[in-house]
């Protein structure tokens, strides 16, 4: 774990008044602390105390173990801060407690009793528990993480299982060299692969990605295309991507009912990469249409069935939308932590791995709106982090569309004929092939100026090639 500097406290750097402000009921403090890689001194944020009731949003930082977590600015090298930490959840009266063994045991029960004054003190009177003047204490970090993950639902078994999971991940990346070996790798333990499995795959490319390790990614997800062609989970994900392909920009609401009351034989794994992908389309007429169906039916077996598959989808879509509304939460938070940072570039580098095209889009709103309403100062602030952000993008994507970014950025095709005629060696087959699939991205999100402007850069680089 890495040691904060003894004593030394960080003052809370000055914030933009114009600028949203994060409400903690207990806000981190921030302390110095010594890159144990490189020496690098830096300053990181360290919570002593988590109320999930009073501050929600720490419990899946916590969770996701990102919390009290430091990342050198100048090697990358990270690790958890040793400093104690209190966790308490209400609902479940569960109060526990972690004091590093770097304190003293003579000072530790003085730190236990000053957090949990602190948490007492924070409380309605009526709120006050008994349990709380006698919180559970953990010997390691970990300890305690797995405590509250019990308390969510989460057995010793199934974190055993994860457990196995991340070894067989392991296994499988050693055996990707040898194509006989990862087969009948993957036929001994076909079981084991499933949704868990994947997502902890796709986590590791993720961190990657956020890494900027542009080998790793490339060959994680060649092994994870692998997998699907071996694994009976993969064949699931097959019937899903083929029934996906399917929808076209103009496919119509009647369509999609129909593709997705015949892949109801399929099973729900199918519908529901159809509905996710046609959510758009799943409005009101589209139920309309179903229900005419229903009433229409005349064998009982058909109409239970198309009840079902009605009663499957409204739970589903709902669940979708409460996921992309928790989501854009979330995004909103961390545009919020940037915005109240006084070095916009560098808390937009901090969030690197949560930059994507939501980010993007809660951005853009933001931006919009500020606009529209004519708040100066947050249209300025808010432009500042598009331009960082943007940088960053341009900074971390692969050199085809480092270029494509450039070309979209011109103001004119005399201006595009330049930059292409002075990259002309980078006008490769592979750059050709880049620009068809974003234009087919571009066409299937019916982004049809997008589409215009990328199909005139394709003209002209082919001319050049």
């Amino acid at each position: 774990m890495i040691q904060p500097e003894p004593g030394e406290v960080v003052e809370q750097p000055a914030q933009d008044p114009g600028a949203p402000q994060i409400e903690l009921a207990f806000p981190p403090q921030i302390i110095g602390v010594n890159c144990p890689s490189c020496g690098t001194p830096y300053p990181v944020q360290v919570f002593s105390i988590v109320d999930v009731k009073q501050d929600p949003i720490l419990k899946s930082v916590l969770l996701s173990g990102q919390l009290n977590v430091a990342t050198c600015p100048n090697c990358g090298a990270s690790g958890a801060v040793a400093a104690p930490l209190l966790y308490h959840d209400p609902e479940k009266e569960f109060l526990g407690v972690h004091v590093p063994e770097q304190i003293p045991v003579n000072e530790q029960q003085k730190v236990i009793g000053d957090l949990s004054r602190g948490l007492m003190d924070s409380l309605p009177q009526e709120d006050v528990r008994g349990y709380m003047l006698t919180p559970m204490q953990f010997l390691s970090y970990q300890a305690l993480i797995e405590a509250v993950l019990e308390n969510e639902g989460v057995t010793r078994e199934m974190m055993d299982r994860q457990r196995r999971q991340i070894r067989l991940l392991e296994e499988v990346i050693v055996a990707s060299s040898d194509p006989e070996g990862l087969r009948l790798l993957v036929n001994e333990r076909d079981e084991e692969m499933d949704d868990q499995f994947f997502g902890l795959l796709h986590t590791l490319i993720e961190s990657s990605a956020s890494s900027g390790d542009q080998e790793s990614i490339a060959e994680l997800t060649e092994l994870r295309e692998r997998l699907i062609e071996l694994s009976t989970w993969g064949k699931g994900v097959q019937e899903q991507r083929a029934a996906v392909a399917q929808l076209k920009p103009d496919t119509t609401v009647a369509e999609l009912l129909d593709m997705i009351v015949a892949a109801d034989a399929d099973g729900d794994r199918v519908v529901d990469a159809l509905v996710t992908a046609g959510r758009p389309l799943v409005d009101y007429s589209f139920f309309e249409m179903l229900t005419s169906r229903i009433g229409s039916a005349s064998d009982p077996e058909e109409v239970t069935r198309l009840e079902n598959l009605r009663e499957h989808i409204l739970d589903f879509v709902q669940q979708l939308d409460e996921l992309q509304q928790a989501l854009l939460g979330q995004y909103r938070q961390v545009l919020a932590e940037i915005l109240a940072s006084d070095d916009i570039p560098a808390a937009v580098a901090e969030h690197a791995a949560l930059i994507d095209q939501n980010f993007l889009s809660v951005l853009a709103t933001n931006l919009e709106e500020a606009e529209n309403s004519g708040a100066t100062a947050a249209v300025s602030r808010l432009q500042e982090v598009w331009d960082a952000t943007m940088a960053l993008v341009q900074e971390a994507a692969p050199p085809e569309l480092q270029l494509v970014n450039e070309l979209m950025a011109a103001d004119s095709s005399q201006e595009t004929r330049a930059i292409l005629a002075a990259n002309r060696d980078a006008i490769t087959p592979g750059f050709m092939e880049t620009l068809d699939g974003l234009i087919e991205q571009a066409s299937v999100n019916g982004n049809e100026e997008v589409v215009a402007r990328l199909r005139q850069i394709r003209s002209q680089a082919a001319l050049m090639s």
